[in-house]
C-alpha cells in the first residue's frame, strides 16, 4: 500500500493564510492533500462536516486554528437561525455549541475535536425534568458525533435534540422553577470558561474576519 507523501510546509502555509482569512478553498486544498475528504469530493464549497473533518486533522497534527471553531465549522448565518430557533422555543435557557480540541484525557474520546451543545437555564426558567436527557449542562461528545443518521429523519445533533423538544415545557417539571445561586443556574469552572451562540455572535474579535 502506498502512503501519500504530505508536504507539512505546503499545510503550514496554508493553514497560516486560513487563520489570517477562512475560507471554503483554502480548507479543501488542505484535506485534499492530507487525504482527509472523500475522493468524490471535487468542489471548494464544504459542507460543516466536511469542514470539521480537515479542522480537525489539522488541530491532531499539532497545527493550531485561530477563531472560535464552531463559527467556523458553521459560519454566521446557520449559527444565527440556530440562536434564533433557541430563543423562540426556550426563552429562558441560553444556548451553547462550543467545537473545542480535547485529548484522550480530558474525554475518553481519541484526541480531537469534542464539541457540548447544552442550554443553561437563566434564573426564573422551568427546572429541566430529571425523566427527561435534555442537555441543560456541559457534556463533551467527539465532533465528529454531532452528524449522523437520528431518529425524526434528523442529521444533525441539533435537530435530533428539537424534535424531542420542540419547546421548554416538553421537558419541564411542573410548578418548579431555577433561581439564582441554584445547582441550575451556576456553572462550573469550566462552563464559565465557554461563550455562548450569542456571545461568539456578538464578538467583534471573532467576527472581524466574517464582514
Amino acid at each position: 500500500m502506498v502512503t501519500k507523501s504530505i508536504n507539512l510546509d505546503y499545510i503550514r502555509e496554508r493553514v497560516h493564510r486560513y487563520n489570517n482569512s477562512p475560507s471554503d478553498d483554502l480548507l479543501y486544498r488542505i484535506g485534499n492533500h492530507a487525504d482527509v475528504l472523500s475522493i468524490e469530493h471535487s468542489s471548494g464549497n464544504l459542507t460543516p462536516e466536511q469542514r470539521f473533518r480537515v479542522l480537525n486533522w489539522i488541530v491532531t497534527s499539532g497545527l493550531s486554528i485561530e477563531g472560535d471553531l464552531a463559527l467556523l465549522i458553521f459560519g454566521r448565518d446557520p449559527l444565527t437561525q440556530w440562536l434564533e430557533t433557541s430563543r423562540q422555543a426556550y426563552p429562558d435557557f441560553e444556548f451553547f455549541l462550543s467545537f473545542e480540541f480535547q485529548t484522550k484525557g480530558q474525554t475518553g474520546f481519541d484526541d480531537g475535536i469534542c464539541f457540548t451543545m447544552h442550554w443553561m437555564p437563566k434564573p426564573g426558567a422551568p427546572e429541566p425534568s430529571v425523566e427527561c436527557d435534555f442537555p441543560w449542562r456541559l457534556y463533551w461528545e467527539a465532533g465528529e458525533m454531532f452528524w449522523g443518521d437520528y431518529p425524526n429523519n434528523t442529521t444533525n445533533q441539533f435537530d435530533f435534540n428539537f424534535s424531542c423538544y420542540p419547546n421548554q415545557q416538553s421537558f419541564a417539571t411542573p410548578g418548579s422553577f431555577c433561581e439564582v445561586g441554584d445547582r441550575y443556574t451556576t456553572p462550573t469552572d469550566e462552563e464559565a470558561d465557554l461563550m455562548s451562540v450569542e456571545q461568539v455572535l456578538n464578538c467583534p474579535m471573532l467576527n472581524a474576519r466574517w464582514t
